[in-house]
């Protein structure tokens, strides 16, 4: 009796493993199984503080006038306007914000060494030279955005101030060469583009208008007015967004 119950001990114990191997993975296939979660990409921000760097083109017009004392004492005046234009190069500052979705407001501060030059050939006056040296702007911005946020339009508005370099050395009576500091204001736009979350380039475009100028005289009879000028500007740029999601 003890032989046949020690018996089926063992059968029950030999048995107990595979039963449960079976039944375990039965159990298993029956619990619910979660799909693995998909987060969305995060739209593109604009908020935060960006600097870059950028190149460009410039185009001026100026409507300087003069008068002239030859040695034989006849009083000549020219009035002209010419064109000027050449390079420029700098950077910019600036911080933006976004509200409402996808618009996008900022303020910019930029500066542009230039080399955008010309001279003025008239048959009273004579030979006259102009170098605009550097531009600065300060600036508000508005912009909409588009394509998941990466895509930024805006138009901007300000302050303006350039530095110019006028020589008369060749002029019919010849005078002196002079600089002069002009302030005025800037309209513009742009289209700019985020490719990398810290990274955006752009295109932009600026007029600026700087009033009239200042005049100066020499020999006592002699006068040059350097007049009205606007400068019209095309950049591109990149950015680096330093401060900001």
């Amino acid at each position: 009796m003890k032989k046949i119950a020690l018996t089926k001990l063992l059968l029950l114990a030999s048995v107990s493993p595979v039963a449960l191997g079976l039944i375990a993975p039965a159990g298993a296939a029956d619990l619910p199984v979660k799909a693995p979660r998909v987060v969305a990409a995060p739209a593109y921000s604009w908020t935060g503080c960006y600097a870059g760097v950028h190149l460009g083109w410039g185009w001026g017009h100026q409507d300087p006038s003069g008068t002239a004392v030859s040695s034989a004492a006849a009083v000549s005046a020219g009035a002209h306007g010419f064109e000027s234009s050449g390079g420029l190069y700098g950077g910019q500052l600036g911080c933006n914000y976004q509200f409402a979705s996808n618009w996008v407001a900022g303020i910019e501060g930029g500066i542009s060494g230039a080399n955008i030059h010309g001279t003025w050939n008239d048959p009273i006056i004579g030979t006259v030279g102009l170098r605009t040296n550097w531009i600065a702007s300060v600036v508000g911005r508005l912009g909409v955005t588009t394509w998941n946020n990466q895509l930024l339009f805006y138009v901007k508005g300000g302050a303006a101030w350039d530095h110019n370099h006028w020589d008369l050395s060749t002029a019919f009576v010849p005078g002196p060469s002079f600089s002069e500091d002009r302030s005025g204001w800037t309209v513009g736009g742009g289209v700019e583009w985020a490719f990398m979350p810290r990274w955006s380039t752009f295109v932009d475009f600026s007029y600026y208008d700087f009033g009239d100028g200042s005049t100066v005289a020499w020999n006592g009879t002699n006068t040059f007015s350097t007049g009205r000028q606007h400068i019209e500007a095309v950049k591109i740029g990149l950015n680096y967004k330093f401060i900001g999601p």
